[in-house]
């Protein structure tokens, strides 16, 4: 009996002291959890909200027409600036007479520019400095021209890159002039000269403004004078291309301005109504990229309601001018400042102190754990944007706008996870 009891006896302990021991290791387990933490270091960091959406464009538009031969040689570029009555195209009989032409006016302009170096020879100086710098800048500007898909540039620059190339030559001692190369192509020329090249008629514009070499159906769909009065259900109606007629030979753009006319929702359009940045457009599916624009309608019969945008441009190049209806970019907001993740932030009690430095009252606010080294500091933040996962928080913010008046530095150290988490708290 006694032995039986010892036993009872002998097993509670036992249960009793693995008890406690787990009991202890929970406690142990509890107290390393709630001193675990995960940091982050504030980082600066940029932002931009686009708005991506449909977008038809609206210019002021005459088409060019022509009935006669259709051998044309166009004698200005797509975006160029024209003025009434002024030569866009020239007609000839037959594309051989075009070929030659276009050739005659090559040579001639090669041998032109021999001639004025030949003629400038004896004023050349020899430095060679000079005009490698010269070399140098009209390569940058053809580059330029060539990004900016301006063809009348290109041509320009280029005529001055072999100007200043040729130059060299004659500065360095290459060649002594040019009379060799004169000569040839004198022949050349003779040659093409003989074979035709004579255009039979001239092709003038009939409105001042940007020429285009063609047309889609669509100069006509939208009154540009009544753009900015476009609603949601004129922007929603099915609009189709007319026929555009066979002797259509390109358009003239008339006024300064053009229009993107595009269809948001209505959180798109508060979005775009609280824009803090001046407004670029760029086309993704094109090379057209980062246009200015200026807002100067949006129009909705409600604020639930979805609304129609139409920005003003006045910039204008080779694709800009082929551009109709595309997908366009808004870039609405830039928002600039520290980043951290969104799950720091916390809510927690700052206390406001008197003059006494006595509390006087306690203000529940919106900030971070900051660790300072062994130990957490509560920041309070104030939010420019907040993302799917990440804040942008704003680095110096108008102390009036803090209870604390102290914010996230750069290279806090942040706490982005961890239990039980106050100010003041010690981690080990």
């Amino acid at each position: 009996m006694k032995k039986s009891i010892l036993k009872r006896i002998f097993f509670i302990a036992v249960i009793a002291v693995i008890l406690v021991y787990f009991g202890v290791m929970l406690f142990r387990g509890r107290i390393a959890t709630d001193d675990m933490i995960d940091t982050e270091i504030a980082t600066r960091y940029s932002y931009s909200e686009n708005i991506t959406t449909d977008s038809t464009i609206v210019r002021n538009e005459s088409l060019l027409t022509y009935n006669g031969s259709k051998v044309l040689y166009y004698t200005v570029n797509d975006g160029d600036i024209v003025s009434v009555d002024s030569e866009v195209a020239l007609v000839f009989a037959n594309e051989s007479d075009a070929l030659n032409y276009n050739r005659i006016n090559d040579i001639s302009k090669q041998i032109e520019i021999l001639e004025s170096l030949n003629t400038s020879n004896s004023n050349i100086q020899t430095d060679f400095s000079a005009i490698d710098k010269q070399i140098e800048l009209n390569l940058k500007n053809m580059i330029t021209a060539v990004n900016t898909h301006t063809p009348s540039k290109i041509i320009s620059s280029g005529d001055n890159l072999v100007y200043s190339i040729n130059q060299r030559q004659i500065i360095t001692g290459e060649v002594e002039n040019f009379d060799e190369q004169i000569a040839k192509l004198n022949s050349e020329l003779k040659q093409y000269q003989q074979s035709g090249g004579t255009y039979t008629d001239v092709i003038k514009t009939n409105a001042s403004g940007y020429f285009v070499a063609s047309a889609d159906g669509y100069e006509n769909v939208f009154d540009y004078d009544k753009v900015t009065e476009l609603t949601v259900d004129d922007l929603s109606a099915e609009h189709n291309p007319q026929e555009v007629s066979e002797g259509t030979i390109g358009k003239i753009v008339s006024g300064l301005n053009w229009y993107v006319v595009c269809k948001l929702s209505a959180d798109e359009a508060l979005t775009l109504s609280h824009s803090n940045q001046s407004i670029y457009l760029t086309f993704p599916n094109t090379t057209c990229t980062d246009i200015p624009a200026t807002l100067v309608a949006l129009n909705q019969t409600s604020k639930q309601s979805d609304a129609v945008a139409v920005f003003r441009c006045n910039y204008m190049n080779t694709p800009i001018s082929h551009l109709r209806n595309e997908r366009v970019q808004i870039s609405v907001n830039a928002y600039s400042g520290i980043r951290i993740s969104k799950e720091a932030l916390h809510d927690d009690y700052i206390e406001i102190t008197g003059d006494d430095n006595s509390t006087v009252s306690k203000e529940k606010v919106q900030g971070v754990y900051v660790l300072h080294g062994n130990e957490l500091e509560f920041k309070e933040v104030s939010i420019l944007f907040a993302g799917p996962d990440f804040l942008i928080i704003d680095e110096n913010p108008d102390p009036a706008t803090l209870v604390s008046g102290e914010t996230v530095k750069l290279n806090d150290e942040i706490v982005v996870k961890g239990e039980d988490l106050y100010d003041g708290k010690d981690v080990k």
